[in-house]
C-alpha cells in the first residue's frame, strides 16, 4: 500500500508515483548544473523522514546535504525541524 507519493508535472503530462513504508521513495530532478535528490523514508519510531540533497549528476555538481528530518509536524519538535506555527 503507498505511503509515500511523488508528483511530477511537465508540458507533456502530470505523473505520479509511490512508494511504501518498506521501499521508500527516492526522486531527482536534474539540470545542466547538477541535480538535487530526495529520499522519503519510515524511520524506527514509525516518523516519516525526508533527505534532500545536491548531488552531481553526469559528472556535474556538488555533493551536499541541505535536509535531512522530518516531514511535517513532529510533537515536541520545534518549528525549525519542521513543524509549521499553529
Amino acid at each position: 500500500m503507498a505511503h509515500f507519493y511523488g508528483k511530477i508535472e511537465g508540458p507533456n503530462a502530470n505523473i505520479t508515483r509511490a512508494g511504501t513504508k518498506t521501499s521508500g521513495l527516492v526522486t531527482y530532478i536534474a539540470g545542466w548544473g547538477g541535480a538535487v535528490r530526495s529520499y522519503a523514508w519510515v524511520n524506527g519510531e514509525g516518523v516519516d523522514m525526508v533527505r534532500v540533497e545536491k548531488v552531481r549528476w553526469k559528472g556535474v555538481g556538488e555533493s551536499k546535504l541541505l535536509y535531512e528530518g522530518p516531514i511535517g509536524h513532529v510533537d515536541g519538535l520545534p518549528e525549525q525541524f519542521g513543524n509549521p506555527e499553529k
